[in-house]
Protein backbone atom coordinates (compact mmCIF):
# COMPACT_ATOMS: atom_id res chain seq x y z
CA UNK A 1 0.00 0.00 0.00
CA UNK A 2 0.91 3.35 -1.01
CA UNK A 3 2.18 5.50 2.28
CA UNK A 4 -0.73 8.28 2.66
CA UNK A 5 2.51 10.95 3.80
CA UNK A 6 4.49 10.09 0.84
CA UNK A 7 1.16 10.91 -1.69
CA UNK A 8 0.65 14.05 0.36
CA UNK A 9 4.65 15.24 0.04
CA UNK A 10 4.77 14.33 -3.57
CA UNK A 11 1.55 16.50 -4.02
CA UNK A 12 3.52 19.47 -1.97
CA UNK A 13 6.47 19.57 -3.85
CA UNK A 14 4.43 19.43 -7.32
CA UNK A 15 2.06 22.09 -6.24
CA UNK A 16 5.26 24.34 -4.98
CA UNK A 17 6.83 23.39 -8.23
CA UNK A 18 4.41 24.52 -10.23
CA UNK A 19 4.97 28.15 -8.55
CA UNK A 20 8.02 28.21 -8.72
CA UNK A 21 9.78 31.10 -11.24
CA UNK A 22 13.42 32.06 -11.79
CA UNK A 23 14.04 35.62 -10.22
CA UNK A 24 16.57 38.02 -10.75
CA UNK A 25 19.39 38.02 -7.91
CA UNK A 26 19.05 41.01 -5.49
CA UNK A 27 22.07 43.62 -6.31
CA UNK A 28 23.94 44.18 -3.22
CA UNK A 29 23.20 48.06 -1.17
CA UNK A 30 26.20 49.17 -2.07
CA UNK A 31 25.32 48.61 -5.92
CA UNK A 32 21.80 49.97 -5.89
CA UNK A 33 23.18 52.53 -3.69
CA UNK A 34 25.05 53.92 -6.86
CA UNK A 35 22.10 53.85 -9.02
CA UNK A 36 20.41 56.43 -7.18
CA UNK A 37 23.59 58.69 -7.21
CA UNK A 38 23.03 60.30 -10.61
CA UNK A 39 19.55 61.09 -9.96
CA UNK A 40 20.06 62.19 -6.44
CA UNK A 41 23.36 64.37 -7.99
CA UNK A 42 20.90 65.73 -10.79
CA UNK A 43 18.14 66.56 -8.08
CA UNK A 44 20.59 68.55 -6.06
CA UNK A 45 22.10 70.36 -9.54
CA UNK A 46 18.65 71.25 -11.03
CA UNK A 47 17.57 73.21 -7.59
CA UNK A 48 21.32 74.58 -7.06
CA UNK A 49 21.80 75.25 -11.05
CA UNK A 50 20.73 79.23 -10.78
CA UNK A 51 21.48 80.03 -7.32
CA UNK A 52 19.97 83.20 -5.93
CA UNK A 53 21.29 83.42 -3.00
CA UNK A 54 24.58 85.79 -2.21
CA UNK A 55 27.41 83.31 -1.71
CA UNK A 56 29.78 86.02 -1.86
CA UNK A 57 28.44 86.55 1.61
CA UNK A 58 28.27 82.77 2.67
CA UNK A 59 31.72 81.62 0.73
CA UNK A 60 32.58 78.81 -0.68
CA UNK A 61 32.33 76.45 2.34
CA UNK A 62 29.20 77.72 4.51
CA UNK A 63 27.37 77.62 0.57
CA UNK A 64 28.52 74.66 -1.41
CA UNK A 65 30.56 73.08 1.93
CA UNK A 66 27.35 72.69 3.93
CA UNK A 67 25.55 71.85 0.79
CA UNK A 68 27.88 68.66 0.06
CA UNK A 69 27.67 67.81 3.67
CA UNK A 70 23.73 67.61 3.70
CA UNK A 71 23.86 65.70 0.68
CA UNK A 72 26.53 63.24 2.22
CA UNK A 73 23.79 63.25 4.78
CA UNK A 74 21.00 62.30 2.52
CA UNK A 75 23.24 59.18 1.00
CA UNK A 76 23.71 57.91 4.16
CA UNK A 77 20.43 57.58 5.31
CA UNK A 78 19.80 56.19 2.00
CA UNK A 79 22.55 53.58 2.18
CA UNK A 80 21.39 52.93 5.74
CA UNK A 81 17.54 52.09 3.99
CA UNK A 82 18.80 50.19 1.21
CA UNK A 83 20.30 47.65 3.89
CA UNK A 84 17.41 47.28 6.13
CA UNK A 85 15.00 46.69 3.45
CA UNK A 86 17.22 43.27 2.63
CA UNK A 87 15.37 40.46 5.09
CA UNK A 88 17.86 39.11 7.49
CA UNK A 89 19.81 42.72 7.72
CA UNK A 90 19.43 43.88 11.10
CA UNK A 91 19.27 47.32 12.41
CA UNK A 92 18.86 48.48 15.46
CA UNK A 93 16.04 50.96 15.77
CA UNK A 94 17.93 52.80 18.63
CA UNK A 95 20.46 53.04 16.00
CA UNK A 96 18.55 53.86 13.14
CA UNK A 97 16.74 56.66 14.98
CA UNK A 98 19.93 58.06 16.21
CA UNK A 99 20.85 58.32 12.73
CA UNK A 100 18.05 60.28 11.46
CA UNK A 101 18.06 62.17 14.44
CA UNK A 102 21.80 63.30 13.64
CA UNK A 103 20.58 64.11 10.28
CA UNK A 104 17.68 65.89 11.24
CA UNK A 105 19.78 68.49 13.93
CA UNK A 106 22.11 68.60 11.04
CA UNK A 107 19.45 70.69 8.91
CA UNK A 108 18.43 72.76 11.98
CA UNK A 109 22.20 73.81 12.32
CA UNK A 110 22.82 74.20 8.54
CA UNK A 111 19.53 76.62 8.48
CA UNK A 112 20.52 78.70 11.64
CA UNK A 113 24.63 78.97 10.69
CA UNK A 114 22.77 80.31 6.69
CA UNK A 115 20.54 82.56 8.96
CA UNK A 116 23.77 84.01 10.21
CA UNK A 117 25.92 84.51 7.61
CA UNK A 118 23.33 85.39 5.32
CA UNK A 119 20.12 86.93 6.99
CA UNK A 120 17.28 87.44 4.54
CA UNK A 121 13.91 87.59 5.21
CA UNK A 122 10.13 86.91 3.08
CA UNK A 123 9.82 90.64 1.50
CA UNK A 124 6.67 92.28 2.69
CA UNK A 125 3.20 90.70 0.83
CA UNK A 126 5.32 88.01 -0.50
CA UNK A 127 4.44 85.14 2.38
CA UNK A 128 2.47 83.16 0.69
CA UNK A 129 4.26 83.23 -2.62
CA UNK A 130 7.46 82.38 -1.17
CA UNK A 131 6.26 79.27 1.09
CA UNK A 132 3.99 77.49 -1.68
CA UNK A 133 6.87 77.95 -4.18
CA UNK A 134 9.41 76.42 -1.41
CA UNK A 135 7.36 73.67 -0.68
CA UNK A 136 6.00 72.39 -3.90
CA UNK A 137 9.88 72.97 -5.82
CA UNK A 138 11.28 70.62 -3.39
CA UNK A 139 8.48 68.40 -3.72
CA UNK A 140 8.87 68.10 -7.08
CA UNK A 141 12.48 67.55 -6.93
CA UNK A 142 11.86 64.82 -4.53
CA UNK A 143 9.35 62.66 -6.15
CA UNK A 144 11.60 61.07 -8.58
CA UNK A 145 14.21 60.51 -6.67
CA UNK A 146 11.79 58.93 -3.33
CA UNK A 147 10.10 56.92 -6.58
CA UNK A 148 13.95 55.11 -7.75
CA UNK A 149 14.65 54.61 -3.89
CA UNK A 150 11.34 52.86 -3.00
CA UNK A 151 11.90 50.92 -6.45
CA UNK A 152 15.27 49.92 -5.27
CA UNK A 153 14.23 48.92 -1.79
CA UNK A 154 11.04 47.52 -2.17
CA UNK A 155 12.13 44.97 -4.43
CA UNK A 156 13.94 43.01 -1.90
CA UNK A 157 10.81 42.47 0.21
CA UNK A 158 11.87 44.43 3.29
CA UNK A 159 10.37 43.48 6.77
CA UNK A 160 9.77 46.83 8.13
CA UNK A 161 8.43 48.71 4.82
CA UNK A 162 7.17 51.55 6.53
CA UNK A 163 10.97 52.42 8.37
CA UNK A 164 12.60 51.53 5.35
CA UNK A 165 9.74 53.67 2.99
CA UNK A 166 10.11 56.55 5.61
CA UNK A 167 14.40 56.63 5.53
CA UNK A 168 14.09 56.44 1.57
CA UNK A 169 11.39 59.57 1.77
CA UNK A 170 13.84 61.49 4.26
CA UNK A 171 17.01 60.89 2.39
CA UNK A 172 15.01 62.47 -0.62
CA UNK A 173 14.17 65.50 0.73
CA UNK A 174 17.79 65.66 2.16
CA UNK A 175 18.79 65.67 -1.56
CA UNK A 176 16.82 68.25 -2.80
CA UNK A 177 16.96 70.59 -0.05
CA UNK A 178 20.65 70.66 -0.42
CA UNK A 179 20.65 72.23 -3.25
CA UNK A 180 17.23 74.55 -3.00
CA UNK A 181 18.90 76.18 0.40
CA UNK A 182 21.35 77.88 -2.33
CA UNK A 183 18.30 78.47 -4.84
CA UNK A 184 15.79 79.93 -2.12
CA UNK A 185 16.84 84.13 -1.48
CA UNK A 186 14.93 83.86 2.24
CA UNK A 187 17.30 82.56 5.08
CA UNK A 188 15.24 83.41 7.30
CA UNK A 189 14.65 80.40 9.92
CA UNK A 190 10.72 80.62 10.26
CA UNK A 191 10.66 80.48 6.45
CA UNK A 192 12.94 77.21 5.89
CA UNK A 193 11.57 75.48 8.62
CA UNK A 194 7.83 75.71 7.60
CA UNK A 195 8.45 75.42 4.05
CA UNK A 196 12.15 73.37 3.16
CA UNK A 197 12.03 71.35 5.96
CA UNK A 198 8.14 71.40 5.78
CA UNK A 199 9.12 69.29 2.27
CA UNK A 200 11.37 67.21 3.53
CA UNK A 201 8.72 66.18 6.31
CA UNK A 202 5.85 65.53 3.31
CA UNK A 203 8.41 63.31 1.75
CA UNK A 204 9.41 61.20 4.73
CA UNK A 205 5.49 60.69 5.15
CA UNK A 206 5.15 59.67 1.22
CA UNK A 207 7.65 57.05 1.34
CA UNK A 208 6.49 55.28 4.32
CA UNK A 209 2.40 55.43 3.52
CA UNK A 210 3.32 54.43 0.30
CA UNK A 211 5.95 51.94 1.34
CA UNK A 212 3.17 50.47 3.70
CA UNK A 213 1.14 50.64 1.20
CA UNK A 214 3.05 48.49 -1.18
CA UNK A 215 3.79 46.12 1.49
CA UNK A 216 -0.32 45.72 2.12
CA UNK A 217 -1.11 45.07 -1.34
CA UNK A 218 1.33 42.44 -1.47
CA UNK A 219 0.58 41.02 1.56
CA UNK A 220 -3.04 40.35 0.17
CA UNK A 221 -2.16 39.57 -3.45
CA UNK A 222 -0.19 36.61 -2.12
CA UNK A 223 -2.82 35.73 0.44
CA UNK A 224 -5.65 35.65 -2.44
CA UNK A 225 -3.75 34.51 -5.39
CA UNK A 226 -4.54 37.43 -7.20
Amino acid sequence: MTDEREVTRRRVQALVGRDLKPVRPLWRPGYRLLLMIPLAVFALWFAAVEPRMELGSLGLVWGWGLTALQWMSGLLILAAALHLAVPGNRGSIRALGAVCGLVTALLLVIMVVTFWREPTVVPPGRSFVFWYECVLGPLELGLPVLGLALLLAMRAHPTRPTLVGAMCGLAAGVFTESGWRLYCSVSAPAHVFSSHLLAVALLTGAGAIIAASIDRFRSRRAFTGR
